[in-house]
């Protein structure tokens, strides 16, 4: 029952980011506009800063790059954390793509009214997720074996 719920939670979790992955490889140039369109938004946001400024416009030089690995991580990441293949390596990739992904595209401070709560309720739902992958990262993502006189999966030990 334990090793089908946790093929289950591997599922889901990983659905989020080889759909997104997915998607982006069929919808390329539109994803590559918005993520420019977003990097250029960062850029008048922080208008205050020139060091800022710098930065967001040479990441915009370096959206398609920036895409592409976004991309392979959410892919790779994904179809490890599926199939349940270094699913500690898994979970902190996409981690690692997740947290920046957070921050700029659901930047819910900069917006109003109803795109604000759409972009908060966006930005919470990745902390959710960034949470069920810290999780996958401490402990892992495999079944759960027989261990003494208690369960063990990974390094957390259930009594």
């Amino acid at each position: 029952m334990r090793a089908g719920l946790i093929v289950l939670a591997r599922f889901l979790l990983s659905a989020v980011f080889l759909a997104a992955g997915i998607n982006k490889l069929f919808h390329w140039h539109e994803t590559e506009q918005m993520l420019m369109d977003v990097l250029s938004n960062w850029q008048s946001h922080l208008s205050f800063s020139e060091t800022a400024q710098h930065v967001f416009s040479s990441l915009i030089l370096f959206a398609p790059l920036l895409l592409f690995v976004a991309v392979a991580m959410e892919l790779i990441g994904g179809l490890l954390l599926l199939l349940g293949i270094r699913e500690k390596f898994a979970a902190g990739l996409l981690l690692i793509m997740l947290i920046p992904t957070t921050i700029l595209f659901h930047q819910f401070w900069f917006v109003e009214a109803a795109a604000k709560e759409l972009q908060q309720g966006l930005f919470l739902r990745n902390l959710a997720i960034m949470g069920g992958l810290i999780m996958v990262t401490l402990f892992g993502a495999k079944s759960l074996q027989k261990k003494d006189n208690g369960i063990q999966g990974g390094s957390f030990k259930f009594q």
